[in-house]
């Protein structure tokens, strides 16, 4: 199922590659005779003004590339960033940092920046209706986080404009330890060429953006010394073995993914019975799929019959898909499959990303649908606008290819090195991040999903975490009506925006 997990883990289906060898500068090319000097990396800073709060506040924006280098000084890879700084702040270094990346693996940054983060987003239908062709709309982000703290948008390697270097090449950046090993070096890079090595910091990560945040903090606070006041996860993976990838013979998935597929019938009005509202199924589906679906799976073969037929009703029930199809999945509900099988009647399927986006299919008795809905509708506004935010709005001049995602990178991606025996399991990188705040008691952890989102549920999420030996005085969880994205849907925005503003404003000096 690896053409499965690419599609789950990114958030637009679009291939990219790597920037080709002629992209490099020629003068960092190894072995190039006549080079006379290595290549400066790019800069292109503007100046802008928004309103906040009623007022108005002044802003640089930052379009530029950091070289990292190795041991002997030489350029191994350059990481494209855009950055925003408050303008007028008394002490710089006062002012809080977030370091923001999207996940994939293999996905730029442009989906956070354009969706929730940046002062300028995308103008998206809130209902998950089609956004239609161009000519797209930028609007000014009122609810944008940077009215709390400055940020930086990390693109890894292989992604946007980022590139291996000199003797290095993309794939010697992406696996699990390569690309947290290089995202730390470039944050050490950043913060010191910027000056912000005493500013707050906070990392955001998005999707498998939730593993490379884990997978971070020892680096940072351990290996680099850099200390952070707080993670931020948004539909984050941490351990593999609750979401929907691989499920053979793992029941787990299937219990922490019931009540994501719960919400989207809801959503879809495809229940066999009226309740009160979302609130009250779930908190059902939840209490349900923890104890008796759990215990029934376990039972495996062995499961009574009567008990197969009692379990399967209340699985109708929940998700609207016909007791037939529950019975001869075993009463295992894959998810991928149940985009297609949830409105197969109507010869629609659903979104996997996010199951309130709906699309007709063409072929209506395949196991899978036919695109993605979710992929397809919105794909196109993010790519679109920020090609020409790029250019006109931070005047950034280059010519090369822009990569919103690079599939290859998401193919060849490499285990953990202490995960690649032959019976490593699956990746679970919880207890990184747990351990990251046994070593600073002043790290806090956020993390927000969307009912709606059928890859990283809500509910898996709030498994993992709450198994993680975080401490819950340390630990804010919230969820939220929407996909993978639950930030597309309005009133979601508007909610997450303002807890992530209180998360750090909370967090400044561990205070």
């Amino acid at each position: 199922m690896a053409s499965l997990v690419a599609l789950t883990l990114f958030v637009a289906p679009l291939r990219a590659d790597d920037p080709k060898p002629k992209d490099k500068p020629a003068a960092d090319k190894a072995g190039d005779k006549g080079a006379e000097k290595p290549p400066e990396p790019a800069k292109f800073v503007r100046q802008h003004k928004m309103k906040l709060g009623g007022a108005d506040v002044s802003y640089t924006t930052t379009a530029e590339e950091i070289f990292l280098k190795d041991a002997d000084g030489k350029n191994t890879a350059s990481f494209f960033t855009i950055s925003y700084t408050k303008d007028g702040v008394a002490k710089q270094e006062d002012r809080p940092i977030t370091f923001v990346y999207n996940g994939g693996p293999g996905s730029a940054s442009i989906w956070l920046h354009f969706g929730l983060i940046g002062p300028r987003i995308i103008d998206i239908p809130s209902d998950a209706a089609d956004p239609g062709s161009p000519p797209y709309k930028l609007r000014d982000n009122d609810d944008t986080i940077f009215r709390a703290t400055d940020l930086v948008f990390v693109d890894p390697i292989g992604t946007g404009y980022s590139h291996a270097m000199g003797e290095k090449k993309g794939e010697d950046f992406w696996g699990y330890d390569e690309d947290a090993d290089s995202v730390a070096e470039f944050i050490r890079t950043f913060i010191t060429e910027h000056n912000r090595w005493n500013s707050p910091k906070y990392l955001l990560g998005e999707s498998y953006g939730g593993i490379r945040s884990a997978l971070l903090v020892p680096r940072l606070q351990g290996n680099l010394g850099i200390g952070l006041n707080g993670v931020i996860l948004l539909s984050p993976a941490l351990n593999m073995g609750t979401l929907p990838f691989v499920v053979n013979g793992n029941d787990l998935t299937y219990a922490t993914s019931l009540p994501a597929l719960a919400a989207t019938a809801y959503y879809h009005h495809k229940l066999p019975d009226q309740w009160k509202d979302l609130e009250t199924l779930l908190r059902e589906v939840e209490k349900f799929a923890g104890t008796e679906y759990l215990t029934a799976l376990f039972q495996g073969d062995e499961l009574p019959k009567a008990e197969k037929e009692r379990i399967a009703d209340r699985m109708h029930r929940y998700t609207g898909v016909s007791k037939e199809y529950i019975l001869r999945a075993d009463l295992r509900i894959y998810a991928p499959r149940f985009t297609k099988e949830l409105l197969r009647d109507e010869g629609k399927s659903v979104g996997i990303l996010d199951g309130r986006y709906v699309q007709t299919e063409i072929d209506r008795v395949a196991e899978f649908p036919d695109n993605d809905a979710f992929n397809a509708k919105t794909g196109p506004i993010y790519i679109s606008l920020f090609q020409s935010y790029l250019r006109n709005e931070l005047g950034v001049d280059l010519v090369k290819r822009y990569a919103p995602q690079n599939g290859e990178a998401n193919q060849k991606w490499k285990r953990p090195a202490n995960g690649r025996g032959a019976f490593a399991g699956y990746v679970d990188v919880t207890g990184a991040l747990a351990q990251g705040t046994k070593d600073n008691e002043a790290l806090r952890v956020f993390a927000a999903a969307g009912y709606n989102d059928l890859t990283t549920s809500y509910f898996a999420m709030r498994y993992m975490l709450e198994h993680s030996g975080i401490d819950a005085n340390r630990l804010t969880i919230k969820d939220y009506p929407g996909g993978h994205m639950m930030y597309l849907h309005r009133p979601s925005l508007e909610a997450l925006s303002k807890d992530i503003v209180a998360f750090v404003e909370k967090g400044n000096g561990g205070k």
